[in-house]
């Protein structure tokens, strides 16, 4: 085709135009079929996401109460809403994964050492005990989760479970925004030796559970996944 192509209903007068085209130039769709998971796999994992993100909203507003540092609220109040959304957006993808309607309610621990980890986190209850708090959700559990989530979005089928890595690509943006978050809070908060010290070994007693029951899919098994 060598002629300049009008729009419908443009006279030759006109200078509407547009210049030739062809269908052989859409760009070549490099994405390839067949990822690491299968759909039964895919949707395990979603429930398995979807669980820590619902207990990572419970357990967050149950501190709210007994956090006495009133900007660490006020900032916790958006991280929570987050989180609940992310959830919600976990629940909406596994009627797609073949899972029935049941299953927009439906989450599910991996195995019982995860469910135990997620207790540990939720533990410290006292006011006196922010730093503990803060240091369960982001210094172990949420890095675990953008870890778990980046490598999942880069493993999955892309086409078949694009919906997926959307969706995984829409709660990596808010990990990352609470992570810088919670660093900043944590590093006000560890104003002195000891307090960072707190930190050190609050961090260091949950990663070895986290990794002890293989994470929040219980499948950490290889060095690339292990917890640093």
């Amino acid at each position: 085709m060598s002629e300049t192509r009008l729009y419908p209903g443009a006279s030759k007068d006109e200078r509407t135009s547009f210049p030739p085209y062809s269908a052989f130039d859409v760009p070549a769709d490099l994405r390839e079929l067949h990822g690491r998971y299968d759909v039964e796999t895919t949707a395990r994992r979603v429930r398995n996401f979807r669980y820590a993100h619902e207990w990572l909203m419970m357990i967050q507003g149950g501190w709210l109460a007994t956090i006495p540092e009133v900007p660490v609220k006020t900032g916790l109040g958006k991280i929570i809403w987050e989180d609940a959304q992310s959830a919600d957006q976990f629940g909406r993808r596994l009627p797609e994964l073949r899972c029935g309607r049941r299953s927009m309610n439906a989450s599910e621990v991996s195995n019982q050492g995860f469910a135990d980890f997620i207790q540990a986190v939720a533990e410290p209850e006292r006011p006196d005990l922010s730093i503990e708090k803060l240091t369960g959700a982001f210094d172990v559990l949420k890095p675990h989760l953008l870890r778990v989530y980046d490598r999942m979005q880069r493993e999955t089928d892309q086409i078949a479970d694009a919906p997926t890595i959307e969706i995984l690509d829409d709660v990596m943006r808010r990990l990352r925004r609470h992570l810088a978050w919670g660093e900043d809070v944590l590093e006000r908060l560890c104003d002195t030796d000891g307090k960072r010290e707190r930190r050190r070994r609050r961090a260091l007693a949950l990663r070895e559970k986290l990794e002890s029951c293989g994470g929040v899919t219980g499948e950490i098994s290889d060095e690339s996944l292990r917890i640093h």
